[in-house]
């Protein structure tokens, strides 16, 4: 694989620090994961879903190895340097000031060798009024508007996914690979540092924009998008499909040739996207009107013919039957602890291949074969 012969050392909890390692195990980096002798990662007490393993634990940490091994012991602070000495890169996350506090800051790692690459990632970002503070996913969606941007009229949501950690995991997962290729031409290493915050800020997108150039907040518009119209699922006789409509050619399909509205599509309100936005309430309730007339095959069938970009509306359990999910063979299975576990493979496929994964490890699994210097 293209990271074969890079070691990761990862001092890591939850999921933002992990996500990132595992993208690397994924790449085919060695990743050493150190934990707490007799607790570990907090995430193997989340749930006992997974055959009796925590269901977060076996989703970010497959392929990787696990070394019981406390930091703060100074009886073991030769075993620690020693790993450090043999590592391309070091990833951590834990809260603020623990690297710093442990000796374990890129600071002194670095300055002992300086073709180590020094990934932390943080809620805040390294200094500045709430550096000290810690941040969780629910928290961060709070804090950087994801919270008030999403749900209903009357009532905001959080998104439903750990969107923060994952974003943050897959931006560090980048600058990481990043400083590893800058290291293969220049002989040195980086430091680089990603936040929850930063992160989640750029993923505002478009609202920013917004708010500079109108002063306006984006309304928040339930299951539709807030600045394209239409754009979300409707419901038709039997059931929710969904389309987007993104262009003008887009919206000349879906009113001459699936609904057979040519007023629509000739009504100057509706000339512009910025038009049928000002205008979301009155067209919903005519496309409404017109798709419940018709179960929600039958728009997706025309919607096609038609070149609309449309689809199901699917529960998990129906993403887990989807032909496509079979087609890619993106579920795969892993060794683990508790046996052959199902699991959500290597998002990415790599001169038409996609990656093994690797076996989720217990705890401790792998400390007399790594502290024992084997492969």
């Amino acid at each position: 694989m293209l990271l074969r012969g890079i070691r990761v050392l990862a001092f890591e909890t939850g999921l933002a620090g992990p996500l990132c390692t595992r993208l690397l195990a994924d790449l085919g980096a060695e990743v050493v994961k150190i934990e707490r002798p007799g607790v570990g990662d907090v995430t193997r007490g989340w749930d006992t879903i997974a055959g009796g393993l925590s269901s977060g634990f076996v989703w970010v940490n497959r392929g990787k190895r696990s070394v019981e091994l406390d930091v703060t012991d100074a009886a073991e602070r030769g075993k620690v340097e020693a790993l450090v000495g043999e590592t391309d890169v070091v990833v951590q996350n834990f809260t603020p000031g623990w690297a710093d506090r442990v000796g374990l800051d890129a600071a002194s790692l670095r300055g002992r060798d300086e073709r180590l690459v020094y990934t932390e990632l943080s809620g805040y970002g390294r200094d500045g009024p709430f550096a000290t503070k810690n941040a969780y996913d629910l928290v961060m969606q709070g804090e950087t508007g994801l919270i008030l941007l999403t749900g209903s009229k009357d009532e905001p949501a959080r998104v439903g996914v750990s969107i923060c950690d994952l974003a943050t995991g897959s931006y560090a997962a980048v600058a990481t690979l990043a400083a590893l290729v800058r290291r293969a031409e220049t002989g040195v290493g980086a430091h680089v540092s990603v936040s929850l915050f930063d992160t989640m800020v750029d993923w505002l997108g478009y609202f920013p924009h917004l708010w500079w150039h109108r002063r306006e907040l984006p309304a928040r518009t339930g299951m539709h998008h807030p600045l394209f119209c239409p754009y979300g699922p409707y419901e038709g006789a039997d059931g929710l499909f969904g389309i987007a409509v993104l262009s003008p050619q887009h919206w000349r399909a879906l009113c001459e040739e699936v609904l057979d509205r040519t007023d629509l599509a000739a009504d100057p309100e509706y000339a512009t996207n910025e038009g049928r936005v000002r205008h979301r309430e009155e067209l919903d309730r005519e496309l409404a009107d017109e798709f419940r007339r018709r179960p929600a095959e039958d728009w997706l069938e025309r919607l096609d013919r038609a070149g609309v970009p449309c689809g199901h509306v699917n529960d998990v359990a129906q993403v887990m039957e989807h032909p496509q999910l079979a087609h890619n063979r993106l579920v795969v299975e892993v060794g683990s602890p508790v046996g052959p576990l199902p699991t959500i493979g290597p998002p990415f496929l790599v001169d038409g291949e996609r990656p093994s994964g690797g076996a989720v490890p217990g705890l401790g699994e792998h400390t007399d074969v790594v502290l024992g210097g084997e492969q």
